[in-house]
């Protein structure tokens, strides 16, 4: 999350709607996501205790906090549902919660991405893809359509002897039809279009740090 925007518009919605089903689960049919740009073993966040895969590479995110790098990171899926004829992405931040309380913000995690109506056949987004993607995104947690990049601040919340490594997470969701959702889009929005729709879903979960 970055916290260096001067506004921040509330789209931030409960976990619990998060954590709801999505139809199949992803260990039913396999369906699964990959991220490759990731060092290192696995990490656990500091305040949401979700395990990482690993840390993602410095160029998609800060660098000795230094401004947000708004460049998405690469990522593919294999064994989609069978009917499968879009997706949708959702990536947020739910160690986010303490550092957004800290600025008097609500909610359960810092959304960073939502997309939808991408073609299942691509195999998977490419380094930046959502500076170039042409399905619609939607609406950021700090109120502007496309992608923000993690930048977890170094020193929030104070006091904390924690090691302040954030987990996000990736999710893609396998759907029987597209959506059909505008530009600029909520997430309550999505998660509304999804229903019924939903085949299966994939998670997978990348860290990072500033600490």
């Amino acid at each position: 999350m970055n916290f260096r925007v001067s506004r921040f518009p509330v789209f931030l919605f409960s976990l619990g709607i998060l954590a709801a089903p999505f139809g199949v689960s992803a260990q039913e049919n396999d369906f699964s996501v990959q991220v490759a740009v990731v060092h290192g073993g696995p990490e656990t966040g500091f305040d949401s205790g979700l395990t990482s895969i690993g840390r993602l590479n410095t160029e998609y995110g800060t660098t000795g906090g230094g401004p947000s790098n708004v460049r998405s990171f690469p990522f593919t899926w294999t064994n989609l549902p069978a009917g499968t004829k879009a997706l949708a992405v959702i990536l947020d931040d739910p160690d986010a919660k303490p550092v957004m309380a800290a600025y008097g913000m609500k909610g359960d995690f810092f959304l960073h991405w939502i997309a939808t109506d991408i073609d299942p056949q691509l195999g998977g987004l490419a380094d930046n893809a959502a500076a170039t993607l042409p399905s619609p995104q939607g609406m950021n947690g700090a109120g502007k359509v496309g992608y923000t990049a993690p930048a977890p601040p170094a020193d929030v919340p104070k006091d904390t002897d924690k090691v302040r490594i954030h987990v996000y997470r990736l999710k893609v969701l396998a759907l029987s039809a597209p959506t059909g959702l505008k530009p600029g889009f909520t997430l309550e929005d999505l998660l509304k279009a999804v229903e019924g729709k939903t085949l299966g879903t994939a998670q997978v979960n990348v860290s990072y740090s500033n600490q």
